[in-house]
């Protein structure tokens, strides 16, 4: 028994160049609507806002548990060195990739981050009149008075001896 072979199947079947541009769109949209699935793209889109979310944006900077985390090592740690691939570890995420969510989630660098809440301590300790310039550079983490000092001024201003005068005299609050 023979059957009869129609011409379509000894040759390829092709598509038209005008049929595969219209199956792309609807393929797209097939699979963008089975995309959350497992329903984690929600958790990383931005904040709470329900335009936000319909505009497809994504979450910028690292999760609420990661940016906890990082911040109890940076707190927990202040007086010893601090290392950004330590700190990519804590929120489990690549050095790079954690150098960039962590800028967009601070606003500012890692580095700049640490070198703000070291100088934070010290203004606490200024206030408190507790010891030496020297005493207090070693014990908020930088390497020595003449480092602690520039940092201090290029965030604050003045100098930690001025500030701590001025503050001695009410003009500034810790």
């Amino acid at each position: 028994m023979q059957f009869a072979q129609s011409p379509s199947a000894t040759r390829p079947a092709v598509l038209p160049a005008s049929g595969l541009m219209t199956f792309m769109p609807t393929a797209r949209a097939r699979l963008d609507s089975r995309a959350d699935v497992f329903g984690d793209s929600r958790d990383r889109r931005v904040g709470s806002d329900p335009s936000a979310r319909a505009q497809g944006e994504r979450w910028a900077g690292l999760l609420p548990w990661q940016v906890k985390r990082v911040r109890d090592y940076v707190d927990a740690d202040l007086h010893g060195a601090m290392s950004l691939s330590v700190a990519a570890a804590h929120a489990r995420l690549s050095p790079g990739y954690f150098s960039r969510r962590f800028r967009q989630s601070f606003g500012v660098t890692f580095s700049r981050f640490v070198a703000a809440r070291r100088v934070e301590r010290a203004r606490g300790l200024l206030v408190g009149g507790a010891g030496k310039l020297c005493e207090i550079a070693l014990a908020c983490g930088f390497s020595d008075q003449a480092h602690f000092t520039r940092t201090f001024g290029n965030l604050m201003g003045c100098t930690p001896g001025r500030w701590r005068r001025q503050a001695a005299a009410g003009r500034f609050s810790a």
